[in-house]
């Protein structure tokens, strides 16, 4: 069977058009958050989500203690947050809340004030393979506003370009 090397598998990837996230978790009074291209829904009943996180990142011990972290899907106007919690910009860790307006819902998770949807979950497990951890998620809480969202591909942040029918 023919296998393929990491940088063949992450730049046919990089082709497809992602959503972008900000996941976020609380304990303790820390905070930990990242940027994400990988979630995604896993079931309507009952609502779960899953997202991928390098194992070495904060939020995992962090999302263990707490048992809870949130899905801040960006809108198209939110480049540099996603930037930040990207750990691109320089801001260290410890002060990427910082940036942006955030509050909670049901979970105390982090929630971006203008997100373009929040989900609030509950972790409901997790599980290791390779470099990262998927946790799987009981969304408990949602809130929604309008706009477009912020999308990556290509290795560059993108936005929505409507298609008339």
């Amino acid at each position: 069977m023919p296998s393929i090397t990491a940088s063949a598998f992450t730049s046919a990837l990089s082709q497809a058009a992602n959503g972008v996230s900000v996941v976020t978790t609380s304990h303790d009074n820390m905070e930990a958050g990242l940027t994400v291209s990988s979630m995604c829904s896993v079931c309507a009943d009952p609502a779960l989500l899953l997202v991928c996180v390098n194992l070495d990142n904060e939020f995992c011990a962090l999302a263990d203690q707490s048992g809870r972290f949130a899905v801040n899907i960006l809108p198209s106007h939110c480049m540099e947050l996603a930037i930040v919690f990207a750990g691109l910009g320089e801001h260290p860790e410890q002060s990427r809340f910082e940036t942006g307006a955030w509050t909670t819902l049901s979970t105390g998770a982090p929630i971006l004030s203008n997100a373009l949807v929040a989900l609030d979950c509950e972790v409901d497990s997790s599980l290791a393979k390779g470099t990262h951890r998927i946790f799987f998620g009981k969304v408990v809480d949602v809130r929604t506003t309008s706009g477009e969202p912020l999308l990556y591909t290509d290795r560059r942040f993108a936005v929505v370009e409507p298609v008339p029918l």
